[in-house]
């Protein structure tokens, strides 16, 4: 059967932006006066696109731990977790930097876990050892010796200390005693600072940036305050992508090309005063988000440029629905064809074409 006319349409699903979670994101290892005592703690890495967990992937060797730590990831495909011990050589606390490769490296995003260190107290008077002890009472900031009565301490030696569990707090005894005659001083609080927020990838459209570079180019006019590196932007002229791969405000961010979502263009109708001609429409558009995906497309057909109703068209021939280069029509034939949430992976195409 002859072709007699075609056209061709795609349509892209685009998703929410990429963010990563560490669920343990700081620790204190216990220690001993001057230094960690030898432990380990685990933390495990959660990748959203949007609302949808995907699969994360950490590569170990490319972990930055401070001299002394050391660290290990299991084979969990989708969420790994990161081991992170330490040995006596850590005096002080410190970051460890977990790079996370996302959407099969294509994306790489920094989490940093923290860690701190709960040294022990000093030698108490006569030489008893400090002793450590935990619990709410003992509570506040102030570095004015202190009673509190409460506390349960029933015979507290100078230079034992208190660890509040809530807030974490520590304290030393300067005077002895029962909980009644004890005093104690604020000493610090021993909790990791919390860890940088990893920022998730962020689509961007517009015209504004533009060509096929893949050098790593400015775009001072693109508009864009802050964009970070895995940041995405999707020229609604061209249709060409690009990835952000040095942060910044418009001034300094620079941005390299991907490639291209448009489909290639159909072939040209037949010249002459009755050419058959085909152009394809979709009712909500061509770009979707998160598979929020429901259109209808339709092809006009059109002779000596006025467009021919389904009689005259089935007169023609018959017109018939492929997707993505396949040479095998999809079962439904005609002027419309409705495309749902399940019939589209990132980005189809589909070309309608009136054989007769």
């Amino acid at each position: 059967m002859a072709i007699k006319s075609s056209d061709q349409i795609s349509l892209v699903d685009l998703t929410d932006g990429f963010s990563v979670i560490l669920t343990n994101d700081s620790y204190t290892f216990p220690g001993s006066t001057n230094a960690a005592k030898a432990g380990s703690t685990t933390t495990t890495i959660v990748a959203m696109c949007g609302a949808d967990q995907i699969p994360a992937a950490v590569d170990n060797s490319k972990i930055i731990a401070p001299t002394g730590v050391t660290t290990s990831v299991d084979t969990d495909a989708t969420q790994p977790t990161v081991t992170i011990s330490v040995t006596t050589a850590v005096k002080t606390g410190g970051t460890v930097d977990i790079p996370v490769s996302l959407d099969g490296g294509n994306i790489i995003i920094h989490k940093y876990f923290t860690f701190q260190i709960a040294f022990t107290g000093a030698t108490g008077a006569a030489g008893s050892s400090a002793q450590w002890y935990s619990g709410t009472k003992i509570t506040g900031t102030s570095t004015t010796a202190t009673i509190f009565s409460d506390s349960g301490i029933t015979d507290a030696k100078v230079g034992d200390m208190y660890l509040n569990t809530d807030t974490m707090n520590t304290y030393r005894c300067t005077v002895a005693g029962a909980a009644s005659a004890a005093k104690w001083v604020y000493v610090g609080n021993i909790k990791g600072a919390t860890g940088a927020t990893g920022a998730g990838a962020v689509w961007y459209t517009g015209t504004k940036i533009t060509g096929t570079s893949t050098t790593a180019t400015i775009f001072s006019g693109s508009g864009i305050t802050n964009a970070k590196v895995g940041d995405m932007y999707l020229n609604t002229s061209t249709y060409n992508t690009y990835r952000c791969t040095v942060a910044g405000a418009a001034a300094a961010a620079k941005w390299v090309y991907v490639n291209n979502i448009k489909g290639a263009k159909g072939d040209q109708g037949n010249a002459g005063a009755d050419a058959i001609t085909m152009t394809i429409t979709s009712s909500n558009g061509t770009i979707f988000k998160n598979t929020a995906i429901t259109t209808t497309l339709t092809a006009h057909v059109y002779k000596a440029g006025a467009e021919l109703d389904a009689t005259a068209i089935a007169a023609l021939g018959t017109i018939k629905w492929y997707k993505d280069g396949s040479t095998t029509a999809l079962s439904t034939t005609g002027q419309t064809l409705n495309i749902g949430a399940g019939d589209i992976d990132s980005k189809a195409t589909y070309i309608a074409q009136l054989e007769g």
